[in-house]
């Protein structure tokens, strides 16, 4: 269960705060075109906020976020180096700062509490561990789906698909987060809700009004570092 501690909690909230900058820009910047885009600076904010979220779930010994900001962060840095590659013809290899910064974090919230790793699984519920995995493996799917796609294109875009399954594992999150009692995971996963219906809602309205713009996957348009 959740344990307040000031310096983490502030932590957690400012990763929250990254992860909702992503959605908030991604959302202005579809309204304003009135279709669904995905700026660069949507993988920035990813990568800042999984960073952050990281250190904390492993501070808490939550073994459920840590593995699925793990392999977040990865999929954010590699769709940033495909964005790089397409726009300049070459990117720094993902490997090299997911490593980086992944070894920072987890070292950084293993060395903040002395609680050991079996605390984790000795304090898991199997019913809402469960659910709490099946829900981050939606959430992770959601970008490996979307890499999928772009690894195939050859270029960053962003299928119907992607705002489906963060729809699914968001719910299943959130309802890990209230079994557990962590206001950090309860506060972003409740703002993700609201974004990706209306990201849906957007795609459905653009389908409707320009069919011939979109191929059959319903891919969102990514935009590069030319948007602000």
């Amino acid at each position: 269960m959740f344990k307040l501690d000031p310096i983490w909690f502030v932590v957690g909230l400012v990763a929250q705060a990254a992860f909702s900058a992503r959605f908030l820009v991604q959302w202005i910047l579809s309204e304003r075109a009135r279709r669904s885009l995905m700026p660069i600076h949507f993988w920035y904010f990813s990568i800042a906020g999984s960073t952050l979220l990281l250190a904390y779930a492993t501070h808490q010994r939550d073994a459920v976020i840590v593995l699925g900001q793990a392999a977040g962060l990865a999929i954010y840095l590699r769709n940033l180096e495909i964005i790089h590659r397409h726009e300049r013809g070459h990117g720094t290899f993902f490997l090299w700062p997911w490593l980086t910064l992944a070894s920072l974090a987890l070292a950084t919230g293993w060395a903040s509490t002395p609680l050991p790793v079996t605390h984790a699984l000795t304090n898991a519920h199997p019913l809402w561990s469960t659910v709490g995995m099946i829900g981050q493996c939606l959430f992770t799917g959601r970008f490996v789906v979307q890499l999928y796609f772009s690894e195939r294109a050859g270029r960053p875009v962003n299928p119907i698909h992607f705002w489906y399954l963060s729809m699914s594992g968001s719910l299943l999150l959130l309802a890990y987060a209230l079994f557990q009692r962590d206001p950090v995971i309860i506060l972003g996963q409740s703002f993700g809700v609201i974004v990706y219906l209306r990201n849906l809602a957007l795609i459905r309205q653009h389908r409707q009004a320009d069919r011939h713009g979109e191929d059959d996957t319903g891919t969102t348009t990514v935009t590069g570092s030319s948007t602000a």
